[in-house]
C-alpha cells in the first residue's frame, strides 16, 4: 500500500508524542511505501533524520510554518502552539492534495497531534482516513480540581471547550468522514461516537522500542526499602501532590518514591514534601536523559501514577515494560488500557478516600513480593504486545480491514 502519514510531532529516539510520528513512519515502512509529512521543529534534528532514514520505502517531507516559531512552545506558550499548529494543518493538507495528486495514497493516516480539539481536515482527500490515536476528550475529576487549581484559567478554559465539542461541526464532519477513528481512553470513544463517528476502536496512544521491554523483574534482597517511581512533567494536571500525601499515609512501610521530571511546580512540590514531613522518603531527580530512564525504571519495585488528565502515559508503558507493578487511578487511558492484573486500579471517588485506597494498595504490593512479581510478569505481557514492531503490525491489518471495506 502507499500510505501517507501526517504528523505534526516528528522527533526520533524520544519518549511521548514527539516520537510517534517517527516510530509509526519507520516501522510501517516495512510493509508499506510511507510518506510523512512533519513539522522540521529543529534543523538539526531535521538534517539528522536524513541520515537515519536509510529505507528506500520511507519519504519525509517536511513543512515549516514562516515565521520561524518553535512549535513545542517553548518561545510560543499553550495558545501559541494552537495557533502553530492551525496552521500548519492548513498547509499540510495543501501538500498532502499535490501529493496525492502525483502519488495516488491508498491511505491517508493522521497520528501527530492526537486531539479530538483540532480536528484534521485530511478526510476531504479522496482516500480511505484514519484518525488516531486521538484523545483529548477527558477532564479532571471535578472533586480532585484542588490539585489543578481551581483558579486555574487554562483548565477552565478547557473544561469549557470540551463540553462544546459535542457542537463542533468540523469534529463531527471528521467523525463521520473517518474510515475508522482511534480511541485512546473511554471519554473520547463516547465523544466520538455521539458525533456520529461510523466505526470507533480503542487503540493504546503509546508505544515502546523493543529494547525498553526488559528481562522480567527478580526479587530484591529483604531490608531494602521499597522503591516507587513517579515520572512525569511537573504540571498541575500530573497531580503529584496526591503521590505524596499517599506516602504520607504509607509511613508504617519501608518505602521510598523517586520523582523524575521538571515543571513549573517542581519548587512548590518539593516544599509541600517537605511539609509533608517526607524529606527522607522523597528524591527529587530533575529531568533524566531519555536513554537513561531505563536504567531508572529497573531501580525501581513499582510505578506510581497520578495524573488527573491523560489521555494514557508513555511512562506507564515504559514502566510496564521493566516489569512494574502500576500503582494508579482507574480513569482515562489506564483504566481503559492497564490489565486489572498488572498492578492496582482505585476508583476515583473523593480525594481523601482515593489517597487512602492508593496508600492500602502500596502496602499490598509491598508487603507480598510474590503477588508483586505476578502483577510485574503480567505487566510485562502487556508491555510486549506494544512495541513498535507489534503496533505496527496491528495497523497494518487495520489499513487492510479498511481497504477491504471501502472497496467492497
Amino acid at each position: 500500500m502507499r500510505v501517507l502519514i501526517i504528523g505534526y510531532a516528528c522527533i526520533p529516539n524520544t519518549g511521548g508524542e514527539t516520537s510517534n510520528t517517527w516510530n509509526w513512519a519507520w516501522h510501517l515502512s516495512h510493509f508499506h511505501e510511507v510518506w510523512v509529512l512533519a513539522c522540521p521543529g529543529d534543523p538539526p534534528i531535521a538534517e539528522s533524520f536524513r541520515a537515519e532514514c536509510l529505507n528506500a520505502r520511507l519519504k519525509i517531507h517536511w513543512l515549516a510554518v514562516p515565521g520561524g516559531l518553535d512549535q513545542w512552545g517553548h518561545r510560543i506558550g499553550n495558545l501559541g502552539l494552537a495557533v502553530h499548529y492551525s496552521r500548519w494543518l492548513r498547509l499540510a493538507y495543501l501538500k498532502a492534495t499535490e501529493l496525492h495528486e502525483q502519488v495516488g495514497f491508498d491511505i491517508v493516516h493522521h497520528v501527530s497531534f492526537g486531539t479530538v480539539n483540532a480536528p484534521p481536515p485530511f478526510w476531504k482527500l479522496p482516500v480511505p482516513f484514519v484518525w488516531g490515536p486521538v484523545g483529548g476528550a477527558q477532564r479532571a475529576p471535578s472533586a480532585f480540581r484542588h490539585y489543578i487549581s481551581s483558579l486555574s484559567g487554562s483548565e477552565i478554559l478547557r473544561n469549557i471547550r470540551v463540553a462544546l465539542l459535542p457542537l463542533s461541526l468540523s469534529l463531527r464532519r471528521a467523525a463521520t468522514s473517518s474510515a475508522i477513528i482511534l480511541a485512546t481512553n473511554r471519554e473520547t470513544h463516547g465523544l466520538l461516537a455521539k458525533v456520529g463517528a461510523r466505526n470507533v476502536r480503542f487503540f493504546l496512544d503509546s508505544g515502546i522500542p523493543s529494547s525498553f521491554v526488559s528481562s522480567p523483574q527478580v526479587p530484591r534482597p529483604q531490608g531494602t526499602p521499597f522503591t516507587l517511581l513517579w515520572v512525569g512533567r511537573m504540571q498541575r494536571r500530573k497531580a503529584l501532590p496526591l503521590a505524596l500525601e499517599v506516602l504520607a499515609q504509607t509511613k508504617d512501610v519501608n518505602a521510598r518514591l523517586l520523582i523524575a521530571g521538571e515543571g513549573e511546580m517542581r519548587g512548590a512540590w518539593e516544599s509541600y514534601a517537605k511539609h509533608l514531613k517526607l524529606a527522607d522518603k522523597v528524591q527529587f531527580l530533575g529531568q533524566i536523559p531519555w536513554h537513561e530512564m531505563s536504567q531508572l525504571y529497573r531501580s525501581a519495585d513499582a510505578f506510581l501514577f497520578t495524573s488527573l488528565r491523560d489521555s494514557f502515559g508513555t511512562q506507564v508503558l515504559e514502566a510496564m515494560g521493566h516489569s512494574l507493578p502500576i500503582l494508579t487511578l482507574d480513569h482515562q487511558g489506564v483504566g481503559t488500557f492497564v490489565p486489572s492484573e498488572a498492578g492496582i486500579k482505585v476508583r476515583v471517588t473523593s480525594p481523601q478516600q482515593t489517597v487512602a485506597n492508593l496508600a492500602e494498595g502500596i502496602r499490598r504490593v509491598a508487603l507480598c513480593p510474590k503477588e508483586r512479581l505476578k502483577m510485574g510478569e503480567a505487566a510485562h505481557a502487556f508491555a510486549r504486545t506494544q512495541t513498535w514492531e507489534r503496533r505496527a503490525e496491528q495497523m497494518s491489518k487495520l489499513y487492510e480491514d479498511v481497504s477491504l471495506r471501502t472497496s467492497s
